[in-house]
């Protein structure tokens, strides 16, 4: 698959505290907005609910969530859709809005603005779903990097 038949997600984590992990999305190399995960733990450490993805590869895809009863983007590595990283399983692992560690539940929070390390805010769940729909009509796939600053 050739470069321009992909895009590029990819998070660069820049911050940890023992709650939270603050980092910054580049869309195809370009500043998207930031993110706000829970906290990363060892290796093969997982508190359900409480715990950030693995720093890893990805695939992304919209698909409807029956949580929030909306198309959502959601994040896998496994062709049941679920992730398989670093010795710990998740399932429904999506992008969306909210501003604090409480709305993450292990979802990846993205929006405009970096608060505090504890809080972001300015939703862009419909902006990202956008681009990836528009990559989805044009056949494309969706890489997500997750890296460790």
């Amino acid at each position: 698959m050739k470069a321009h038949d992909i895009l590029h997600l990819r998070i660069i984590r820049e911050e940890f505290t023992s709650q939270t992990t603050v980092g910054k999305m580049y869309i195809d190399g370009h500043f998207f907005g930031y993110t706000l995960e829970d906290t990363v733990r060892a290796f093969g450490i997982k508190v359900k609910g409480h715990t950030a993805l693995p720093a890893y590869q990805y695939q992304v895809k919209l698909s409807f969530s029956p949580k929030y009863e909306r198309m959502m983007p959601l994040i896998f590595n496994q062709s049941d859709e679920s992730v398989n990283a670093m010795g710990i399983q998740f399932k429904g692992i999506r992008f969306h809005g909210g501003n604090r560690h409480s709305d993450t539940e292990g979802c990846i929070l993205v929006a405009k603005h970096r608060v505090t390390n504890q809080i972001i805010q300015g939703s862009l769940e419909k902006e990202l779903s956008l681009k990836i729909a528009e990559a989805e009509n044009q056949k494309k796939q969706i890489a997500l990097e997750i890296i460790n600053g």
